[in-house]
């Protein structure tokens, strides 16, 4: 019966050392999406804006915007789109 206990409980610790930071990221972007006012009156900082249509792609994933299928895609587009104005050259053989 002890055996049992044990590897019960130990197997409820890991689920929540696993469970650990992904509640800890959720706590985070409540926060972000709810600024509450500082004691000073301030509102608390936003999170920034993404600099690349990466990071637009990635900060709409995250917010439920787009699902991984529109996100794959749109990515697909964006490198088919650098490929033609980048295209790869090869070194010729010397």
């Amino acid at each position: 019966m002890i055996p049992i206990v044990m590897v019960a409980l130990f197997l409820v610790t890991v689920v929540a050392m696993c469970m650990w930071p992904a509640l800890e990221d959720w706590k985070a972007a409540d926060a972000a999406k709810s600024p509450e006012k500082k004691s000073d009156g301030v509102a608390a900082a936003a999170v920034p804006k993404p600099e690349t249509l990466e990071g637009a792609l990635v900060r709409q994933l995250f917010d439920h915007e787009i699902n991984g299928p529109q996100y794959l895609h749109a990515m697909e587009r964006l490198a088919e789109r650098d490929a033609d104005r980048h295209p790869l050259s090869v070194p010729g053989d010397d």
